[in-house]
């Protein structure tokens, strides 16, 4: 299968499995209702990050694609995933209960609690994540994120959508059209807030990586130093050889090797000698 696609489809399956959890567990009503949503992303995020990143959120795609880790083709994808992953979610989650998707109603009940709510919810998120990955510690950003999720779905009014694809799937829930348009405007204005604080601390802290990647400086073996003596010695030490001419022993040692040879010749006399006593025996025969 196709890599791209491959993402596409995760990117869709995160999102409809975030937005089931919501329509469901909005409709049971549930005092458990924000941790059943802030471990269901987080969960999503551990399974399927590995394939997609898990971003789930069309703000989070469009910050990587600033980042220019995503192709503009790419953010067309992940973010139309999304935005169909976030409808059949609702779809499915009301399905649950027996229920199906509302008309759209115009209308615009947004304060400036809610504003400010979505601001604060979706540039948290975003922060969270970009200096996750800038320290080298994606492998904690899902249960960082469902944390934040269930954090500040205590103290928004909203209970921390930060997400475009949530509210456009929301849009099928009974929230208005105008309602949903300006807490979009929300959510991007807090990734634009996210991009600022990034570009306060996350810049620096990016810088730090680099540095344990540099390795130990090379020292020079000892051999440098050597003393002059006993560079002296290793030089002389061949010389030996040239200075001590054995061959020219060896023939002088063949010269002297006849005048040994006469030393047979005197034994060989001494037979002659032993005649002597031979000649003193004549006497005897009177």
């Amino acid at each position: 299968m196709n890599a791209t696609l491959k993402k596409v489809i995760a990117e869709f399956i995160g999102t409809f499995t975030f937005l089931l959890a919501i329509a469901g567990a909005s409709t049971s009503g549930s005092p458990l209702k924000q941790i059943s949503l802030a471990l269901t992303l987080g969960l999503m995020i551990l399974t399927l990050g590995g394939i997609s990143g898990g971003h789930f959120n069309p703000a989070v795609s469009v910050y990587f694609f600033a980042k220019k880790e995503l192709s503009f083709g790419q953010l067309v994808a992940y973010v139309a995933a999304q935005l169909t992953g976030a409808f059949f979610g609702v779809a499915a989650g009301l399905g649950l209960w027996q229920k199906t998707i509302s008309p759209i109603v115009d209308g615009n009940q947004v304060d400036a609690s809610v504003f400010l709510g979505e601001v604060a919810a979706t540039a948290g998120l975003v922060f969270i994540i970009a200096t996750l990955v800038n320290n080298k510690q994606a492998n904690l950003i899902w249960i960082a994120v469902a944390s934040w999720v269930f954090a500040a779905g205590t103290f928004t009014v909203t209970g921390a959508m930060a997400n475009p694809a949530v509210a456009f799937g929301l849009l099928f829930n009974g929230i208005s059209s105008g309602s949903i348009a300006s807490i979009v405007v929300a959510q991007l204005v807090g990734l634009l807030v996210a991009v600022i604080l990034l570009a306060i601390t996350g810049a620096k802290v990016a810088k730090k990586s680099p540095a344990k990647k540099e390795a130990p400086k090379f020292v020079p073996a000892p051999i440098v130093a050597v003393p002059a003596e006993a560079a002296s010695t290793t030089v002389a030490a061949p010389a030996k050889p040239v200075a001590a001419k054995k061959p020219a022993t060896k023939p002088a040692a063949k010269k002297a090797a006849p005048k040994a040879a006469a030393k047979p010749a005197a034994k060989k006399a001494a037979p002659k000698a032993a005649a002597k006593p031979a000649a003193k025996k004549a006497p005897a025969k009177k």
